[in-house]
C-alpha cells in the first residue's frame, strides 16, 4: 500500500486537529519547560571546574602574599594552605596568623584521615602542614 505524501500530510493534519487545545496547551508548556532545562544544563556544563583562587579578591591576594614573604613561605606553601583554608572555610590570612586556626584546620584533616582509614603518617597534605606549622610559628 503506497500513500501520497499529500495524503500523508492531511492524515497527520486531521490527526493534530483533532487533540483538544487543553492538552496541546499543557504539551507546549512542558516542551517548553524541558527546552529551558536543556538549555541551562547546556550552558552550565563547562562551568563544572571553578579555580578557587579567583573568589580571592585582588587586595586579600597581595596581602597573603606579603604574609607569606615576611614568614618566608614559597608559592607552593602559601597556595597549599589557601587551599586547605578555602577547603575548610575558613580565611586564608587568618590560618597564615593565627596558630589555633591553624591547629583546627590539622585537626580537621586529621579527623577526615581517621574516618577513611588511611593511617595518619601516610597523608602528604598532613606531613606538609605539620612542616609548615614548624615554619611558621617556631
Amino acid at each position: 500500500m503506497k500513500i501520497s505524501g499529500k495524503e500523508f500530510l492531511n492524515t497527520i493534519n486531521q490527526y493534530f486537529n483533532q487533540a483538544d487545545y487543553d492538552t496541546s496547551f499543557y504539551w507546549l508548556f512542558f516542551s517548553a519547560i524541558l527546552f529551558l532545562v536543556i538549555l541551562y544544563i547546556y550552558i552550565n556544563r563547562g562551568q563544572a571546574y571553578k579555580d578557587p583562587f579567583e573568589d580571592i579578591p585582588e587586595k586579600d591576594m597581595e596581602l597573603l602574599k606579603q604574609i607569606s614573604a615576611q614568614k618566608g613561605l614559597s608559592s607552593f606553601d602559601r597556595d597549599f594552605l589557601i587551599m586547605q583554608a578555602l577547603t575548610f572555610y575558613i580565611k586564608p590570612a587568618k590560618i597564615l596568623l593565627d596558630r589555633e586556626t591553624f591547629e583546627k584546620v590539622e585537626k580537621k584533616m586529621e579527623d577526615n584521615n581517621k574516618k577513611t582509614g588511611e593511617p595518619i603518617g601516610s597523608d602528604e597534605n598532613i606531613r606538609n602542614m605539620k612542616r609548615l606549622k614548624a615554619k611558621l610559628f617556631f
